[in-house]
């Protein structure tokens, strides 16, 4: 059968199922829509003036990657094929086509997007209304419309939203006018609600709010939400329905909305807090995976999810204030055991170069080497760096004992050049605030965690993780063969187990962020620096010194090297 032909049953079985009248002419009930939470992720901005996407995803242990795409969220976006279109036979569904056709074809990519999909939708189902009737809004209609009053109470502002409003009709009932202003208007409503509660207020979160945020809106693709709609037996409930569904923010809704009462139904601190973290959730894949790895960094902690259970929760060392851990979700790649260290553009810029101009201090007492970007070893010794681009070489760490990486390390490719990794400085996870690193994480215990990863994905027991790290063969790549995603997350509030509500510190700022957004408050958003800005060497290095000036300087430098990279950690 052609795809023009099941795009045209199809409209036939859903203009059966939800026009009045059209039940005698033979034609079978569409079944009821249930919401399906597989997402298409969004890249265009909301807002005139937003920025672009970030850069394509890179590899993550290359100080210079190149680009590689991360897996997407599923791809739920229905067939671009054509819609059958049926000419409209009543005044009502003429108006209605007028209408939608008067819909002004400007404003952000989304609302596009949606006045395309509300033209191809009425026009597959002759433009009959879904929600009005000649005596006013039908029962669906009026269901869905009490769908806003209560959005507040999923962290959305009924204010943001237009609805219709009918008169009495007159001489018992409305003018097709009537009819397709409210029609349209309603459609309009429920489209931009299914948007925001995706996370269609913050379109960009790495352009708009600061560049670590690699999040997009996991909007649901506007011609399906339709289709779904028109299908739903109880139209309210797909509506409502179309909020995330992770257990974790059901609860934090449920947090938020007796917050809000205590406080008479006004937000303040406590409110907004938990708010903004359900509009990070609004961000997160919905199938987070039958087992992933969640780390959140405001909490420092790893937990390893199987089939919705917490089986293992350990300490991690996050990134510093001025170096923070990007927030992202990529598959899990590979898992390395003894592995080889490839140090970072930024620290071979800022802490190795000057260390080379020098005398490479730095480099014998680490077991640091140069090579070319295809892998040929270089002596640094013989290299004359104050006219050589150290970003043009590969800096490395060949496997060693107290190796940075520590025995195990963990990849997950992207275009922010972080991963997770063991360590031998075992002190930093006594700490409270553990903000320690350049912007990797670091795992108290990562053989455990190993352990549970290559179990699920290899069958392989504790004593095989244990002899790879002991004894196997170096820099010694696994690939991971199932779909494990690793997701890096921000959260500052978080519902346990128990129904108690923890708060953590906003560290990087990201909450506050989001608050002002979702306030409006755009030009008091601080985005900070654009981490993925290219590094440039300081010239000043170059510069002549007196010893007093060097020495101090040779200081600094070293001290920030050590204290960052072996010392506070990669």
């Amino acid at each position: 059968m052609s795809r023009l032909a099941v795009q045209a049953m199809l409209s036939a079985l859903l203009l059966a199922a939800t026009t009045p009248g059209l039940a005698e002419t033979g034609l079978p009930s569409a079944a009821t829509g249930a919401l399906k939470t597989d997402l298409q992720p969004q890249s265009e901005p909301a807002k005139a003036g937003s920025t672009a996407a970030p850069s394509p995803e890179a590899d993550a242990t290359s100080a210079t990657p190149e680009a590689t795409p991360a897996e997407p969220a599923p791809d739920t976006k229905a067939e671009a094929a054509p819609a059958s279109v049926i000419e409209p036979t009543t005044p009502v569904a003429v108006a209605v086509k007028s209408r939608l056709n008067a819909i002004p074809d400007e404003g952000t990519d989304e609302e596009k997007k949606e006045r395309a999909a509300l033209i191809a939708f009425y026009g597959a189902r002759a433009y009959a209304p879904l929600w009005v009737d000649a005596k006013g809004f039908t029962a669906d209609g009026t269901a869905v419309l009490g769908v806003f009053p209560a959005a507040g109470e999923w962290g959305l502002d009924a204010a943001d939203f237009v609805l219709p409003k009918l008169d009495a009709p007159k001489d018992g009932e409305l003018t097709a006018d009537a009819q397709a202003a409210a029609e349209t208007d309603l459609s309009l409503a429920v489209m931009k609600y299914a948007r925001y509660a995706r996370g269609g207020r913050i379109m960009d979160p790495a352009g708009q709010l600061n560049s670590n945020l690699d999040r997009k809106p996991q909007l649901i693709a506007p011609d399906k939400v339709l289709e779904e709609l028109g299908a739903a037996t109880d139209k309210a409930a797909y509506l409502v329905g179309t909020h995330p569904q992770q257990p974790q923010f059901q609860r934090l809704k449920e947090k938020y909305v007796e917050a809000l009462a205590k406080n008479g139904g006004k937000p303040n601190a406590a409110t907004k807090k938990i708010q903004a973290n359900m509009e990070m959730w609004r961000w997160m894949w919905a199938d987070l995976g039958d087992l992933h790895l969640m780390a959140n960094v405001p909490s420092y902690m790893i937990e390893v999810v199987k089939n919705g259970e917490t089986i293992h929760t350990e300490r991690i060392v996050v990134g510093e204030i001025g170096k923070q851990s990007s927030i992202f979700t990529r598959r899990l790649q590979d898992i390395t055991f003894r592995p080889m260290w490839r140090v970072p553009e930024s620290i071979k810029v800022n802490e190795l170069w000057p260390s080379l101009l020098r005398g490479g201090g730095l480099m014998r007492q680490y077991g640091l080497e140069v090579e070319t970007k295809d892998g040929r070893r270089l002596d640094w010794r013989t290299m004359d760096w104050r006219t050589l681009d150290i970003r043009n070489y590969e800096v490395v760490q060949p496997p060693q004992r107290n190796s940075a990486m520590g025995v195990v390390k963990f990849s997950f490719p992207s275009q922010h050049t972080i991963f997770m990794h063991d360590t031998p400085d075992k002190w930093m996870f006594n700490s409270k605030q553990r903000t320690l690193s350049h912007g990797c994480l670091r795992l108290r215990n990562p053989l455990r965690v190993a352990e549970l990863v290559l179990e699920n994905d290899k069958g392989w027991d504790a004593a095989k993780v244990a002899e790879l790290a002991k004894s196997g063969p170096l820099n010694n790549q696994v690939l991971i063969e199932k779909r494990i995603p690793m997701h890096i997350a921000y959260f500052t509030a978080w519902v346990d187990d128990t129904g108690a509500l923890k708060a953590y510190s906003d560290i990087y700022g990201h909450e506050k962020r989001v608050t002002q957004a979702l306030d409006g408050k755009w030009q008091q958003i601080a985005k900070g620096r654009d981490h993925l800005a290219p590094v440039e060497p300081d010239r000043a290095h170059l510069e002549p010194r007196s010893v007093k000036q060097a020495s101090s300087r040779s200081k600094s430098a070293n001290d920030d090297f050590l204290g960052s990279f072996f010392g506070g950690g990669l």
